[in-house]
């Protein structure tokens, strides 16, 4: 799995590539002895020429991650809240609807739409419009602003403060109050900022490079 997440963000080895390389190891298990298999096959992935360095790993997940690969920005999102949950905070993140689309989905929390809303062109670059637009090309897509979320259609273009405090018609909290690890920091903060987007992006890459390393 860590293998395939890096493979798939960074694209090492080329994607072109993986039916040689899958053919190799085939190759070799079936001349190997019995029990011979699973340690070709970490051979043969963990070779340096055949996988992305950690620096080209980090690169990416600082990058516009949501942009480069939806799927893998989504399992990497669902891992970090996995791996934080306990048997009684227990949510199932692959539960599908009845048109097998995931419920959970990434949710942006500086909206991604071309038409910036007046609240948050006042929140993000203090109503300076041009400016607003800027940081939405620069930060929109990065791993600091983005969460997941079973309400993504309930969210949309609402101001952080309704995105963060919002409730369903049973007063149960469906917006960033909703306890996911994920959103502890939004549940607490007060506003939502360039420096917050870069300071959520440095945390969860540095939990995501752990999640995810190469041993």
């Amino acid at each position: 799995m860590r293998y395939f997440v890096r493979r798939n963000l960074t694209d090492v080895p080329p994607t072109r590539d993986l039916p040689r390389l899958f053919i190799e190891i085939v190759g070799k298990i079936r001349k190997a002895a019995d029990g011979e298999a699973e340690q070709i096959v970490r051979d043969e992935l963990l070779n340096k020429d055949r996988r992305a360095s950690r620096a080209m790993f980090i690169e990416k997940l600082a990058g516009d991650i949501y942009w480069d690969n939806v799927d893998v920005t989504r399992f990497i999102l669902c891992r970090i809240e996995e791996e934080n949950q306990t048997k009684e905070t227990f949510t199932d993140l692959w539960e599908r609807d009845e048109k097998r689309d995931f419920i959970w989905t990434v949710e942006h929390i500086f909206p991604q739409g071309p038409n910036i809303p007046d609240c948050w062109v006042k929140m993000i670059a203090g109503g300076d419009a041009e400016k607003a637009k800027e940081y939405r090309d620069k930060y929109v897509h990065k791993l600091g602003n983005l969460t997941i979320t079973g309400y993504n259609s309930k969210l949309g273009n609402k101001s952080f403060n309704e995105k963060r405090d919002r409730k369903d018609s049973r007063g149960k909290q469906v917006g960033y109050c909703n306890g996911l690890f994920l959103n502890k920091v939004l549940a607490d903060a007060k506003a939502w900022t360039v420096s917050d987007i870069e300071e959520r992006t440095a945390r969860l890459l540095e939990l995501a490079v752990k999640l995810f390393a190469l041993k």
